[in-house]
């Protein structure tokens, strides 16, 4: 049987999709590892993708806790430009902490009639982990609305499953 390599070293074995974390500049970085990669090579690519198209717009305090330039990412993601590299930057802030693909206990702007206005990842939508990052990123992104917006705190999230077992019984 031929032992399966990585397939971007080709030394290390891949093992299996599982979520790793690990340390980067004195932040906590936790990522999904597919089945292909080694976990030194998928450490390596997000290191790649941060310092290669997301570095400038995040602060690292002296104790390692990031924190967004928000002022500067309105500037360069304005007219939705460089929509690709504003895809990565996300993941990267979800790897981070600091956006979420989980609505309960975090934030969300939400515009008159109920519309979202939380950045989105193609059809997902992301929720802010800090209220200040929801405040910035809010009277940033849309301060001369003709609309009003508001920001909420998630408290409570009733998945389908879930809401369908009750009503089984």
């Amino acid at each position: 049987m031929e032992k399966r390599l990585c397939y971007r070293c080709k030394q290390n074995s891949p093992g299996k999709y599982e979520d790793i974390s690990f340390t980067y500049l004195g932040m906590t970085v936790k990522i999904s590892k597919d089945g292909l990669t080694c976990e030194e090579c998928a450490k390596e690519l997000w290191v790649q993708d941060f310092e290669g198209k997301v570095k400038e717009f995040i602060k690292i305090s002296k104790s390692g806790k990031p924190t967004v330039n928000w002022p500067h990412y309105q500037d360069f993601f304005s007219e939705s430009r460089f929509s690709d590299r504003k895809e990565r930057f996300h993941h990267i802030l979800m790897t981070l902490g600091i956006l979420s693909f989980q609505p309960e206990g975090n934030w969300e702007i939400v515009a008159d009639g109920r519309v979202g206005l939380n950045p989105r990842a193609f059809l997902s939508y992301f929720y802010f982990v800090n209220k200040k990052d929801a405040i910035e990123f809010a009277s940033l992104q849309f301060p001369n609305t003709l609309y009003g917006w508001e920001i909420h705190l998630i408290s409570e999230v009733i998945e389908k499953k879930e809401l369908l077992k009750g009503l089984k019984k």
